[in-house]
């Protein structure tokens, strides 16, 4: 979930000329402009002001453009959506005492989703640490670097201008290096603002960010052996998975192994591709856990999990066994399959690459004939996509093709029933969409029906250097070139997912800003916010940030009038029921208040009656208020297990 695989620009210089007068606010937005970072995202206040004063001068310079949250867990929530969407270093700031309080939440939760964050923070004046300042945050008052540093792989107060650079340096390495994470520098306001020089260290900073371990060619070997003598192969692939993702496809294709992913690895594998097999983890298919299951399965490759509860739904057995193989970059994920037969540290593409090229070179190593049959579903009723290698996954009127895995209530899939039930609004809403469309599910329920019923059409099916592609490139006009590369509809580079969720802290609220956040990184390509009238509630405000820059989010409301997670696992946990009821809001009307168009919708006729292609013609943000069946329940089985609460 993280975004190591950077787009970062090398070489970037500032305008700024070296004999200009600078201060130490400059300083920090020479670096974030030298990495590429396009976007600062935060709340201003006094003690922040020299930073906020160098971010202005710098925009007159092609620096880092500020952009102005509603609140400052908003600020971070928008800095994770946009490292996750380029790759690049996600930057967030606040003033001392509330400012930076305020901001914990979204920081935690980059830290805990591994992407590489900057938090600044502000301080009152070094001499007045202790005097009980306006707001102070010192050590001797609210101590924010004490608290900051619960949750950030570096965390520093910057007690004198001639640390700042070298701790700017070191901070934007750590948000990087493996575990990747958030970072935080906690500057007084007299250390921002004191004269600088220009910068002389670190003028090559991309470069170092981008340095990857290698890789133990003897585990890879290992993998090789453990390859050839399975009979039966899976796949799971977890957020970190995303930079081999192709490569991996293209092994599956090659091996015949089936592909499960977890929920934060959902948006990397096509739900029509012919080895999928599902989502493991927390509103899951019953058709993962069925396939590794399997008894003829005997050897299970994790890729870029950190196999917690809901990556895996409760730690199931199932993929937590003998039969384990975990790859991952992050060694700290190796604490949670600590049964596994072999553990790989290292670039999961580099890996991968070298286990292709050891098998390309094996006459005996499997290769399926082009006809091979695609795999069998769980359940004798489903009925597979048409097409074995490709399909757009949707059909006119808003029917959509069914996916590779087994449903839970497949009839409310495709129910035209009123008040319109979450399942359905999951299977419309990719029909409406354009390809390449971002999904963005918030900490709510919208996450759980997401998981298990949205279903994403997603023509990359495998890397176009695959086995497959080499075997087919003649027919395709290639003239038999095994390199040849086949054409791609989608842009997406590597790290793209189509669907996006908070990892295991689950954060309300970051859906809205992370949705944000990921239309400014690519503000071509339109994004949809799936969240509830509870988060609504809680950070509706951020919508108006979206206003303020014309971008193209559909913010699709969720509204069964309750806290729906916390209403329907009472009920199956047998519970008192309490503290759930929400009032009947019109978030319809209430967009409309702050300038943003909207409607309401009921039905899934009232649904499918919107023009989408004229609301994205506009370059504006569009909310869309759903009134669902409020008595579906929520697929929970999973997480009500780790609550010990089923019944």
């Amino acid at each position: 979930m993280h975004a190591k695989d950077s787009k970062l620009s090398g070489g970037i210089q500032t305008s700024l000329a070296p004999s200009a007068e600078l201060e130490g606010g400059d300083l920090i937005v020479h670096y974030l402009q030298q990495i590429g970072v396009e976007y600062v995202f935060g709340v201003p206040g006094g003690a922040i002001e020299p930073l906020t004063n160098a971010l202005a001068r710098g925009m007159r310079h092609g620096g880092p453009q500020l952009v102005v949250a509603r609140h400052e867990s908003g600020a971070a929530f928008m800095a994770d959506g946009y490292a996750r969407e380029t790759g690049k270093l996600g930057v967030c700031f606040a003033t001392t005492g509330p400012g930076a309080t305020n901001m914990i939440t979204g920081v935690a939760n980059a830290t805990q989703d591994a992407i590489p964050l900057l938090a600044i923070t502000a301080q009152t004046k070094l001499e007045n640490f202790g005097r009980g300042g306006l707001q102070e945050s010192s050590c001797t008052a609210i101590d924010t670097v004490s608290i900051y540093k619960n949750f950030t792989r570096y965390n520093t107060l910057v007690s004198h201008p001639k640390q700042l650079e070298q701790k700017v340096v070191r901070a934007i390495l750590a948000a990087f290096r493996e575990p990747a994470g958030a970072v935080h520098l906690s500057l007084p306001v007299d250390v921002t603002r004191a004269p600088t020089q220009m910068p002389s260290l670190s003028r090559n900073l991309d470069k170092l960010i981008n340095v990857t371990p290698a890789v133990d060619t003897a585990s890879v070997a290992e993998l090789y052996k453990q390859v050839l003598k399975a009979r039966k192969i899976c796949f799971v692939l977890g957020e970190g998975a995303r930079s081999a993702v192709g490569r991996i496809l293209s092994l599956a294709l090659r091996l015949d192994a089936s592909v499960v992913t977890t929920p934060f690895g959902k948006g990397l594998v096509s739900p029509f591709h012919r080895q999928f097999c599902g989502v493991l983890g927390m509103g899951g298919h019953r058709s993962s856990i069925e396939e590794l299951q399997d008894p003829a399965l005997d050897c299970i490759i994790t890729v870029g999990t950190s196999l917690g509860e809901f990556a895996t739904g409760n730690w199931s057995d199932s993929v937590l066994n003998q039969h384990l193989i975990h790859v991952d970059e992050n060694p700290e994920h190796f604490s949670g399959s600590h049964m596994a037969q072999l553990h790989i540290h290292g670039n999961p593409l580099k890996i991968f690459d070298q286990l292709e090229k050891l098998l390309l070179t094996d006459d005996t190593a499997r290769l399926p004939s082009t006809d091979a049959p695609a795999s069998r579903p769980a359940d004798n009723t489903h009925q597979k996509p048409t097409l074995a290698y490709s399909t757009d996954g949707k059909r006119a009127g808003g029917t959509p093709e069914k996916p590779n895995c087994t449903l839970d209530e497949p009839e409310k899939y495709l129910s035209d029933s009123a008040p319109i039930k979450p399942q359905r609004l999951m299977s419309i809403l990719p029909t409406l969409m354009p390809p390449g469309t971002r999904f963005i599910a918030d900490g709510t329920g919208a996450n759980f029906w997401a998981i298990h019923y949205l279903h994403i059409p997603d023509r990359r099916l495998a890397e176009r250097r695959s086995a497959l592609d080499r075997r087919i490139s003649a027919s395709d006009g290639n003239n038999g070139r095994l390199d040849a590369p086949r054409r791609r509809s989608d842009k997406r580079m590597a790290w793209e997912s189509l669907y996006r969720c908070p990892g295991e802290f689950g954060s309300m609220g970051w859906g809205l800003g992370a949705a944000i956040g990921t239309a400014f990184g690519n503000p071509k390509m339109p994004v949809v916010a799936l969240t509830g009238d509870g988060s609504m509630l809680m950070n509706g405000q951020e919508l108006t940030v979206a206003l303020q820059h014309s971008l193209t989010v559909i913010f699709v409301v969720l509204n069964d009038r309750a806290l729906g997670t916390v209403k329907h696992g009472q009920r199956l946990a047998g519970a008192e029921p309490v503290g759930f009821a929400l009032p009947d809001v019109d978030f319809a009307a209430a967009a409309n208040a702050m300038g943003i168009e909207a409607c309401r919708v009921r039905t899934p006729a009232e649904l499918l009656e919107i023009d989408i292609n004229e609301i994205l013609q506009r370059r504006a943000p569009f909310l869309i208020d759903v009134l669902i069946d409020p008595e579906e329940v929520l697929p929970l089985g999973g997480r009500m297990k780790a609550l010990g609460a089923a019944k």
